[in-house]
């Protein structure tokens, strides 16, 4: 699976894994360049950026999550084969950009990150499979209880559907699971960055006591909700290793996935090893005390002034013990919430490649009450260095290239390559298995990929070359029949977004790049021509009509259908009136994009 169809996506994903999650700071040779605001002021997200995400998307068992829908700041996307989608240059909030994951059968990941400008971040989000649901009659209320702890009281006649808002009393399927925050998956499975807004408006840094997501639907899969004024029962088991530490009392809060915060939302309080509490609403519900904080950034280089970019930053406050982590970009940035007024320990981890077991640098920093910038902290790799890799990506004629990207499996990393086309990582080991180096060259969206062992010491890989498979496609020429003006585009991926779904007999597929867009369809499920009975365009060209309706002969030629989740091929041709000149207009173009479901 390790080169499927969805380059296209791969890269439109990609990304992004694991951005600064709530970054905190880094410190050696530092200096305190930024200080403005301290941590009383109200949430604002309004400053955007131009910046990069790449991503991957895994299940509980660390497998990727093919053909799931991800969404960030209104751009589309699927992950591909391995799980792995990217956003290229697109404009998003810089304080709090939100990823979010969607997929049948998972409950909705998501990750929330602060960005740097022009600049590329990763970021990793594991999906919580829905499994199987507990059931209750809502007329007579009930008690469901889950695996780890989690259990929930609900009372008689207290549930409406979520989207009519009518009573329902027939059977209730509800899907819950814990969310263990000190574990890896938790870390990677919480929505989130465990920010949040508290009922003042301040927005809060979170020391996390667990959490959980449960979700509601009736027999026929429509989804149901508590209604107004009612509220259910929430236990929620302590993890074992917060348990002796954990308040009385303590505040709720549930995920906006919207603004990508946590919102405060209530109460518990601590019955045994247990907190309990009423939850008016289902989503993800989390147990947390708000702390003070600060904004905190860093760049991280290494002792040749090179950016380490997917690298672990892990910030400790010495007096609770409470850890937070974030990934540094591709120049090294990493950036955040973290406490104010506090010490804190700061580690620099490789991408969990030889289990966190050695920190490649380590010190202790002193936080204030204002935002601060650490500057450059210089990590000395020579010095923990078990093993490194180096190569240089090249495009179809042997150039090296800047615009690209590199997956390499099974170590989950992501990398772009500098001003020379070049890759290099550092590790504190030496890992056992093969690596599959996949290079992505983004603007011509083709890529392919190699197999190297490394050893101890250092690996010249040597040249990679982007080339010879080609990504996902949709081009189309637009022309107005009367001027005779025309305009083409082709979307690709993973630079656009590209999606074909089939629903009955029918196959919808559509292309877009945020500004323009094209919809379209077909009345067929296989090889050979048939009707397109609904298309749409918008944004192509400077035509002055704003609206285009479909009209004449209209139809789509399937060349290649294969089974999900390969790539369907073919060409098509549209006629339309524009609105309001009354001007007629063709639309013709090629395909290939790969299945959806």
């Amino acid at each position: 699976m390790i080169m499927k169809t969805q380059f296209r996506q791969i890269l439109k994903v990609m990304s992004v894994a694991l951005v600064a999650l709530a970054m905190i700071g880094l410190q050696s040779c530092y200096k305190r360049d930024y200080t403005t605001v301290n941590n009383t002021t109200t949430f604002d997200n309004s400053n955007t950026v131009t910046t990069s995400l790449y991503g991957i998307v895994q299940d509980e068992a660390g497998l990727p999550v093919v053909a799931a829908v991800v969404k960030a700041s209104g751009y589309t996307t699927l992950t591909d084969d391995n799980g792995l989608f990217f956003f290229n240059n697109i404009t998003t909030p810089s304080h709090a950009t939100t990823v979010v994951v969607t997929k049948d059968g998972y409950f909705n990941g998501s990750r929330t990150l602060s960005v740097n400008a022009n600049d590329k971040h990763t970021v990793k989000i594991s999906m919580l499979a829905k499994g199987t649901p507990e059931v209750f009659f809502a007329n007579n209320g009930g008690t469901v209880n889950f695996a780890n702890g989690v259990s929930l009281t609900f009372p008689a006649n207290a549930i409406v559907n979520k989207t009519t808002g009518l009573p329902y009393d027939g059977q209730v399927y509800v899907y819950a699971k814990k969310i263990d925050p000190t574990t890896d998956l938790g870390k990677t499975s919480m929505p989130g960055d465990l920010r949040g807004i508290a009922s003042s408006g301040i927005e809060r840094l979170l020391r996390t006591f667990g959490m959980m997501v449960a979700e509601l639907y009736d027999i026929n899969g429509n989804p149901l909700q508590i209604g107004n004024n009612l509220a259910a029962t929430m236990s929620l088991t302590v993890p074992a290793s917060l348990q002796g530490v954990a308040p009385a009392t303590m505040v709720l809060w549930s995920y906006d996935e919207t603004k990508g915060m946590w919102i405060e939302d209530g109460s518990a309080v601590l019955e045994g090893n247990k907190y309990v509490g009423k939850v008016k609403h289902f989503s993800f519900w989390n147990c947390d005390t708000p702390e003070a904080a600060v904004d905190l950034q860093m760049t991280l280089k290494d002792q040749n002034g090179n950016p380490l970019q997917n690298y672990m930053v892990k910030l400790t406050n010495t007096a609770n013990l409470d850890s937070r982590t974030g990934y540094t970009s591709a120049t090294g940035w990493v950036g955040g919430l973290c406490y104010s007024n506090a010490v804190l320990t700061l580690e620099v981890y490789d991408n969990n490649i030889c289990g966190f077991a050695v920190p490649l640098y380590s010190t202790t920093i002193t936080v204030g009450a204002a935002n601060t910038n650490l500057g450059i902290i210089t990590v000395n790799l020579a010095l923990v260095t078990a093993c490194d890799f180096n190569a240089t990506i090249q495009d179809c004629l042997g150039a090296p290239i800047t615009n690209a990207s590199v997956y390499i499996a099974p170590l989950n990393l992501i990398l772009t390559p500098n001003a020379l086309g070049q890759i290099s990582y550092s590790l504190p080991c030496t890992p056992a298995a093969p690596i599959t180096l996949i290079a992505y060259d983004l603007t011509n969206n083709v890529y392919g990929s190699s197999t190297y062992t490394l050893v101890a010491g250092t690996n010249n890989i040597g040249i990679l070359n982007a080339c010879g498979n080609v990504s996902p496609f949709l081009t189309i020429n637009f022309t107005n029949t009367v001027t005779m003006a025309s305009a083409s585009k082709t979307y690709t991926l993973p630079a656009n977004s590209l999606s074909c779904y089939l629903q009955g007999p029918a196959t919808y597929i559509n292309a877009s790049d945020g500004l323009s867009n094209l919809y379209m369809g077909v009345d067929g499920i296989t090889i050979g021509t048939f009707n397109v009975s609904a298309a749409n365009v918008s944004g192509l060209g400077a035509f002055t009509d704003t609206i285009y309706n479909l009209t004449g002969i209209n139809n789509a030629t399937f060349t290649a259908f294969p089974a999900f989740p390969g790539d369907v091929q073919g060409t098509f041709s549209l006629n339309f009136v524009g609105v309001p000149s009354g001007d007629t207009y063709t639309g013709v173009g090629t395909f290939r994009i790969p299945r959806n479901n």
